[in-house]
């Protein structure tokens, strides 16, 4: 149940978006800002769970992100417990907007929403996010101190995507967000923060942190990550 719960939560932009630091001509962008155009493949791992994650940009701004995921363990039905993501955005400074479709073996969620980037300064970007969808599950949910459960439910999400730019091409982020369950009447808090660090001119490191406090429909978790890329 905690995995489904945060799968629901988990649905904003790819906050931590790792990236190549390219040629001396585009040192003044930073690959960890979700307008930058790249191609990458990678791989995280939290304590139980492995993940590889892939990217594919063209033109200005448009991104597609896959993620594959499997835990360590089988589930109570010994099968694969795996995770998977499927998004595409498109992003440049000003308005823009994203496709997201999300799950695991028991649910899937659909969003679509869209975000305004703006700066503070040369460093400092901002982005509040706005998404509504639905996520629909095979298993009952239940509610917290009530006799009811739900296999579908309407979601809104709102959050905020900050984000420091070094100059040197390393990130580091912040995102705050909740998302809104129709049918549990109640919000999920979560924020998540994390960061990239350019290894070499097409490889990246990184961490990310996953905090989801008590509702409803969640239970107080923290789920840590590592992350390492490689960019084309």
């Amino acid at each position: 149940m905690k995995k489904t719960i945060l799968a629901v939560a988990i649905l904003t932009l790819p906050l931590t978006v790792l990236a190549e630091q390219t040629s001396e001509a585009e040192t003044d962008i930073n690959y960890g800002d979700p307008t930058a155009t790249f191609s990458s493949l990678g791989v995280s791992r939290s304590n139980d769970r492995t993940q590889i994650n892939s990217t594919f940009g063209w033109g200005a701004g448009h991104m597609i992100f896959a993620d594959l995921g499997a835990a360590d363990k089988k589930d109570a039905d010994n099968k694969v417990d795996f995770d998977y993501r499927l998004r595409y955005f498109k992003v440049n400074d000003g308005l823009g907007y994203s496709v997201d479709v999300m799950g695991d073996r028991n649910t899937t969620t659909a969003l679509v929403g869209g975000m305004y980037k703006f700066d503070i300064t040369p460093n400092i970007s901002l982005f509040p996010m706005l998404y509504a969808g639905k996520m629909s599950s095979k298993i009952d949910m239940p509610i917290k101190d009530s006799t009811e459960t739900f296999k579908d439910s309407n979601l809104v999400q709102g959050g905020l995507y900050a984000m420091y730019a070094f100059d040197d091409g390393h990130w580091l982020y912040a995102n705050p967000k909740a998302t809104y369950v129709s049918r549990a009447k109640d919000f999920i808090p979560q924020i998540e923060v994390g960061g990239g660090y350019m290894v070499l001119d097409n490889v990246s490191v990184g961490f990310k942190v996953e905090h989801t406090a008590d509702s409803k429909v969640s239970k107080k978790d923290t789920v840590g990550w590592l992350q390492a890329s490689m960019y084309f």
